[in-house]
C-alpha cells in the first residue's frame, strides 16, 4: 500500500520504511531501531523523528553528527523532502507522503534522491540503472553512466536477466537480487581477503611466504617489519599491481589482480606525494574530481566532494594554500584526500609518515584512525613504530622471505614476543630461521570468488581530455617562471637574427651576403625545433608518478595524450608567432607566399609544425628516460642532430644514409617548407634540392610529412604509456 499524505517515508540504500503520525521513529545502527542503517560510522541511535504538527527530526547526540544541505543540524522539520547525511558517511532520504514502486513496476537506481534505490556513492551516476520484474527474476538495464553496471562482475549491455543470488555492482556499491526484491549490501559486508599469498622470484627466493589477512570495514591495520621483509611488496599484491605466485587476494569475492574496476574500490596513497605542487589543494583536488567522478556530477557536487575530502583530513582551512607552501604532513594529507574523493571502501598507504617528524607522524596516524572510525578500511605500510597504538591490528613480516610472524592487536605484542621494545621485535623478525607463519581465520563470502571480475570503467575520454587541458593551462599560469621561459625563448632567438650579417633578410639576396636567407632559416627552424623540444622533453618523466596514479583510477591513455597535444599545439603556435614575428621585424620578410595569403604567415605555420613535431618527439623521448635529469642531455643531442640534418648548414641531399636519416628530423622538413616560401632554390649558389622549390605542392609535401611525423611520435607515446601501466616497473 502506498503511504498516505502524512506518512513519513524513510529511504536508506535499497530499503524503504513508512510510518504514520503518532509513532516515534528511531534511526540508527542498533538492530532495535525502527530504521536500521548498517554502517559503523552511524551511531546506535542517530536520529529520532516524531509528528508534532509536522514531522520533526532531532539528532540523538550522535558521535558523527547530522548534515542537511551541507550544514550540521540538531533539529529540523521535514516539509516535503529532506536528504541528510549521517556522520558524513550515509545518506538518508526523509519524505512526507510519496510512493513505493509497485509489483512489476520499474525500480530506478542511482545517486539522485528521487531514485527508488538511492546509492550514496560518488562513483554512481544520478540515473545509473533501472530494473523491472520478470517473473521471479529481474531485467536490469544500464542507463549509460560513466561506470558500467556489473552483473556478477561483468558489464551488462541492453536488458540483462538477473536471478536470485546474483550481485549487481554500481560504482563501489553492491545490490543483491533476493527473493523479496533488490537489497543493498551494507558496508559491513565488504572485506579484503589475502588468502595464503606467496610471491617467489624466478630464482626461487620468496618475497612473501604464506600471508593471510582479512580486513573488515572500519578496521585500521598496520604492516611493519625490518627492511627487506616484503611490506611494500604485500601492498602491491593487495592492490593488484603484482600477481602472487600462489594464493589469492579478493575484494568482496572478486580477484583483485587483473580486474581494473576493483582498483576503483581501493584508494592507494604512494610513499611519495604525487601532486602538482604549484596548484592549491582545492584546485588539485577539483581537477582530480572532474577526472574521476561521473560526468553528470555537477560543479556544486564536485566542490562538495572536494570540501568533504579536505574536511576528513582537517585541511579545509588550508584549501586555498598552494601545495608547495604546505608542510610535509599537510601534503601527505592532500594525497590522502585525493583518494577520498571517490569514497573508496578501502584505503592503503605506503609509508605515509616517511621523512616526517614525530609530531607530524602522530598527526597522520590520528587522521587515519578517524578515517577508519567513519567505516572505511585502512591499511598502512610503515617502518615507524611510534604511533601503532592507533591501529586495531598489526601484521609483522619477517626478513628475509616475508613470513608473517604476528597478527593481532598492539596489546598482544608483549604476550607474543615477551617485550614491547620494537628493536628487540625487529631483531627477532630479522633472524634467518623465522618461525612458522601465523595463520588467520578468513571470512568467506558465498559466490563471486573466482568470477570474471569487474570490467574496467567506461569513461568519456573527451571530457577527461578537456579537464586535463584546463589543468595543464592552470599549471602553466601558476608557474610564472616557466610561463616566462616559454615566452622568452622565441623572443631571444628572434633577437639573435640581428647577428646574421646582411640587409636582404628573407627577400632578394644581398650581393655582399648571399647566404643571409639560408642562415636566417637555420636560426628560425632549428630554433623552432629547440623551443618545441624544450616544452616536451621533461613533461612525461616529471608526471610519470601522477600519470600512473590517475591511470590506476581509470584515466584513458588517449585522453592524456590528446590533452598534451592540444596544450602544446597552442604553446607552439604562440612561440612560432613570436619567433617569426620578431624575426621579420628584425629582417625583411619574403616577397611572396606559395600557399597562404602572407609569406610571414606561411613561415609561422611552418615553424609551428616544426616546433609541434619536435615537441611530440620530445614527449616520446621523455617517456623513455628514467629521470628528469637524464632528459636535458637527450634534448641537447636531439637539437644538435637537427642542426646538422636540417640541410641548411651541411648538404644532405643525395648523400646516402645522411639523406635518409634526415627524413626523421622535423627541422629538415621545416627548413624545406621555409625555403619553399623564400624560394631559396633560386638564390645564387643554392643547393639543388627539389624540396626548396617555390611551389605549393612541394610546400604541402614538407608540411604533410611534419604532420605525419607528429602523429607517429604521439602514437608511439600512447603505445609506450599503455604498456607502462600502473603495475609496470
Amino acid at each position: 500500500m502506498a503511504p498516505s499524505d502524512l506518512d513519513l517515508v524513510v529511504t536508506s540504500g535499497a530499503r524503504r520504511w513508512a510510518f504514520a503520525p503518532g509513532v516515534v521513529v528511531r534511526i540508527g545502527r542498533a538492530p532495535t531501531c525502527d530504521v536500521v542503517v548498517d554502517d559503523p560510522a552511524v551511531s546506535r541511535e542517530h536520529l529520532r523523528a516524531e509528528y508534532d504538527g509536522g514531522w520533526v527530526v532531532r539528532d540523538s547526540s550522535s558521535a558523527g553528527g547530522t548534515s542537511l544541505r551541507g550544514a550540521r543540524v540538531s533539529r529540523f522539520t521535514v516539509a516535503d523532502e529532506a536528504v541528510v547525511r549521517l556522520a558524513d558517511a550515509v545518506e538518508v532520504v526523509l519524505r512526507v507522503g510519496g510512493r513505493a514502486p509497485g509489483p512489476g513496476g520499474e525500480v530506478r537506481i542511482g545517486r539522485a534522491p528521487d531514485n527508488d534505490i538511492v546509492l550514496v556513492d560518488p562513483m554512481v551516476s544520478r540515473r545509473h540503472a533501472a530494473a523491472r520484474r520478470s517473473g521471479d527474476d529481474w531485467l536490469v538495464t544500464d542507463l549509460g553512466g560513466r561506470n558500467p553496471t556489473l552483473l556478477n562482475g561483468t558489464a551488462i549491455t541492453g536488458d540483462t536477466l538477473a536471478r536470485v543470488g546474483d550481485t549487481l555492482t554500481l560504482g563501489s556499491s553492491e545490490i543483491v537480487v533476493a527473493e523479496h526484491g533488490l537489497s543493498r549490501v551494507p558496508r559491513s559486508a565488504h572485506h579484503l581477503v589475502v588468502d595464503d599469498v606467496t610471491l617467489a622470484l624466478p630464482d626461487g627466493r620468496n618475497l612473501l611466504s604464506g600471508v593471510s589477512l582479512d580486513i573488515a570495514p572500519g578496521e585500521f591495520v598496520a604492516v611493519v617489519g625490518p627492511s627487506g621483509s616484503g611490506k611494500s611488496t604485500l601492498l602491491k599484491v593487495m592492490t593488484g599491481d603484482l600477481a602472487p605466485s600462489t594464493g589469492q587476494v579478493t575484494y568482496d569475492g572478486t580477484d583483485v589482480c587483473g580486474h581494473g574496476a576493483v582498483r576503483t574500490l581501493i584508494g592507494t596513497v604512494p610513499q611519495d606525494d604525487v601532486l602538482h605542487t604549484s596548484l592549491s589543494a582545492r584546485a588539485a583536488l577539483s581537477y582530480t574530481a572532474a577526472l574521476r567522478l561521473p560526468a553528470d556530477t555537477g560543479r556544486a557536487e564536485r566542490r562538495a566532494a572536494v570540501d568533504g575530502a579536505l574536511s576528513q583530513v582537517d585541511l579545509l582551512e588550508h584549501a586555498d594554500t598552494r601545495v608547495k607552501d604546505m608542510s610535509g604532513g599537510q601534503r601527505k594529507r592532500v594525497s590522502i584526500a585525493m583518494e577520498l574523493l571517490t569514497s573508496p571502501p578501502l584505503l592503503v598507504l605506503d609509508e605515509p609518515t616517511s621523512g616526517l617528524d614525530p609530531n607530524l607522524d602522530r598527526q597522520i596516524m590520528s587522521t587515519l584512525r578517524s578515517i577508519a572510525d567513519r567505516g572505511r578500511s585502512v591499511v598502512v605500510v610503515t617502518h615507524s613504530t611510534d604511533n601503532l597504538a592507533w591501529c586495531d591490528r598489526i601484521l609483522i613480516l619477517a626478513a628475509p622471505g616475508g613470513v608473517p610472524i604476528f597478527l593481532g592487536p598492539p596489546a598482544e605484542l608483549r604476550i607474543r614476543f615477551g617485550t614491547a621494545d620494537w628493536a628487540e621485535i625487529f631483531e627477532e623478525a630479522s633472524r634467518h630461521s623465522a618461525p612458522e607463519p601465523v595463520r588467520a581465520a578468513l571470512a568467506r563470502r558465498p559466490g563471486g570468488a573466482g568470477g570474471s571480475g569487474p570490467a574496467p570503467a567506461v569513461r568519456s575520454w573527451r571530457a577527461q581530455a578537456r579537464t586535463l587541458v584546463l589543468r595543464h593551462a592552470a599549471l602553466i599560469a601558476a608557474d610564472r617562471a616557466y610561463a616566462a621561459f616559454l615566452l622568452c625563448m622565441p623572443l631571444v632567438l628572434a633577437v639573435l637574427a640581428l647577428a646574421v650579417p646582411g640587409l636582404g633578410g628573407f627577400g632578394p639576396p644581398d650581393p655582399d651576403d648571399p647566404g643571409e636567407a639560408g642562415q636566417l632559416l637555420v636560426l628560425l627552424f632549428v630554433g623552432a625545433a629547440f623551443t618545441g623540444g624544450a616544452c616536451g622533453i621533461r613533461e612525461i618523466v616529471a608526471e610519470r608518478a601522477i600519470f600512473r596514479r590517475e591511470r590506476a583510477a581509470g584515466l584513458p591513455v588517449l585522453a592524456y595524450v590528446v590533452a598534451k597535444a592540444v596544450v602544446f599545439a597552442v604553446v607552439c603556435a604562440v612561440q612560432a608567432t613570436l619567433l617569426v614575428g620578431g624575426t621579420v621585424l628584425a629582417k625583411p620578410a619574403p616577397e611572396s607566399a606559395v600557399l597562404l595569403v602572407s609569406p610571414a604567415l606561411e613561415l609561422a605555420v611552418a615553424a609551428l609544425l616544426t616546433g609541434f613535431t619536435s615537441c611530440a618527439a620530445a614527449l616520446f623521448l621523455s617517456s623513455l628516460v628514467r629521470s628528469a635529469e637524464q632528459a636535458m642531455p637527450v634534448l641537447v643531442v636531439v637539437v644538435m642532430a637537427q642542426l646538422v640534418l636540417c640541410g641548411g648548414m651541411i648538404p644532405v641531399t643525395g648523400r646516402p644514409v645522411l639523406a635518409e636519416v634526415s627524413w626523421l628530423a622535423p627541422s629538415r622538413w621545416g627548413y624545406a617548407a621555409g625555403s619553399s616560401t623564400v624560394d631559396l632554390a633560386g638564390f645564387p649558389g643554392a643547393q639543388d634540392d627539389p624540396l626548396w622549390r617555390h611551389s605549393a605542392p612541394w610546400w604541402l609535401l614538407s608540411g604533410g610529412v611534419l604532420v605525419a611525423l607528429a602523429a607517429v611520435f604521439l602514437l608511439s607515446l600512447a603505445r609506450r604509456l599503455a604498456r607502462s601501466g600502473p603495475g609496470s616497473r
